[in-house]
């Protein structure tokens, strides 16, 4: 399948937690790969602002359809339909939201020091960010991100699944202090 766009470039080496990719201009950029670690505090900083935005939209909600029970019981089951989308688009949404939004970080990546990037180094377009955490549904399965936790530890760059189809990879911020001229 080939592309219009012109190609940053590919990766030339990757060993232990870093991949380096070769540009056409012949220049090697460095990227340090964020190990399960890094990624398992940022979901888990990123989970705890779901359960605090889920718990208090679940407990307004709940006023809510209690007293909109009382007027319609067809109105309730609407309701509660809705609630149903809106915890799903919470946990699914969330992290592209946010990916798209702030160039592959949620606030958890962006606390810890990790962005998503594509394997060519450039940024993930929002079908891809998507499509990479609707994957969330298959990487969490059968408990606790069994099936992600797997794919990572057998993938050299840490890739759960949504990585693999999206082809992304997860990187550990370089800040400017790291940076140094050649």
């Amino acid at each position: 399948m080939s592309s219009n766009l012109p190609s940053l470039g590919t990766p030339s080496s990757s060993f232990g937690d870093k991949l380096t990719i070769d540009t056409p201009e012949q220049t090697a950029l460095d990227f340090a790969v964020a190990g399960i670690g890094s990624r398992f505090l940022a979901l888990a900083l990123d989970t705890l602002i779901q359960m605090l935005v889920g718990f208090v939209v679940g407990i307004g909600g709940s006023i809510l359809f209690g007293l909109v029970a009382m007027a319609s019981p067809t109105a309730s089951l609407w309701g509660f339909a809705l609630l149903v989308l809106f915890y799903f688009l919470l946990y699914f949404g969330y992290f592209a939201f946010f990916e798209i939004i702030w160039n592959g970080q949620t606030p958890g990546k962006r606390r810890i020091g990790i962005r998503v990037i594509k394997d060519s180094g450039r940024p993930l377009t929002p079908a891809e960010s998507i499509g990479r955490n609707l994957m969330r549904i298959v990487d969490w399965l059968p408990a606790f991100y069994a099936v992600g936790m797997v794919s990572a530890i057998f993938t050299k760059e840490n890739k759960r699944l949504g990585d693999l189809v999206a082809g992304s990879l997860v990187v550990r911020e370089t800040s400017l202090s790291d940076l140094k001229p050649v």
